[in-house]
């Protein structure tokens, strides 16, 4: 994906598959014993259960701004067919993919706010919870085919002081739960 700009729909088109795989995999996880989704590799470090759980209270807040951000506005902006990434919104996505072998090259800590130890917790519902996430990214994703995602901004999970572009709002946190897949996969086979 460039920053000069991108297909549009194909954006879409990809942004789908990827939740279709997610939602997939996700289903099949649910499956899993209890015990296997709840062993901690180590002490300190989220069991599957929780990863789930951070990726609805994070992801969370980009569908809620976009469906606020679309209710508003989309019936404004026709569509359009090239969506140019903005600057932080595609550093940040870029930087949250993980490099094609596998490997993140960007670590960071959680934030509080999006750390379920530290939250409510996590239980097999934080999986249904997120297939429900997931599920309405995808019906949000149809309705941006309408509109201009370059001209619609949503809030970033940092606050106000940082917007994304409605294309990069999806771009985020899908790869960050694509990120956190690989985690997921790899406290299973542990």
């Amino acid at each position: 994906m460039s920053r000069k700009g991108m297909d549009t729909a194909r954006m879409i088109d990809e942004l789908e598959a990827t939740l279709r795989a997610q939602i997939a995999r996700s289903k099949e996880i649910a499956r899993l014993p209890s015990e296997q989704l709840l062993k901690r590799p180590e002490p300190n470090k989220w069991n599957a259960l929780e990863v789930f759980e951070h990726m609805n209270l994070s992801s969370g807040i980009y569908t809620r701004g976009l469906r606020k951000a679309f209710e508003r506005h989309a019936g404004a902006h026709p569509a359009n067919p090239l969506f140019k990434p903005g600057r932080i919104g595609d550093f940040s996505t870029r930087a949250m993919l993980p490099r094609t072998d596998g490997q993140i090259s960007w670590r960071m800590n959680t934030m509080r706010m999006f750390d379920p130890p530290k939250q409510q917790g996590a239980s097999h519902e934080s999986i249904a919870r997120f297939i429900r996430l997931c599920e309405e990214f995808h019906a949000l994703l149809e309705a941006a085919r309408g509109t201009d995602l370059n001209r619609i901004t949503v809030v970033s999970s940092l606050g106000p002081i940082i917007r994304f572009k409605a294309g990069d709002a999806f771009r985020f946190p899908i790869a960050h739960q694509t990120r956190h897949f690989l985690q997921i996969e790899r406290l299973l086979r542990a």
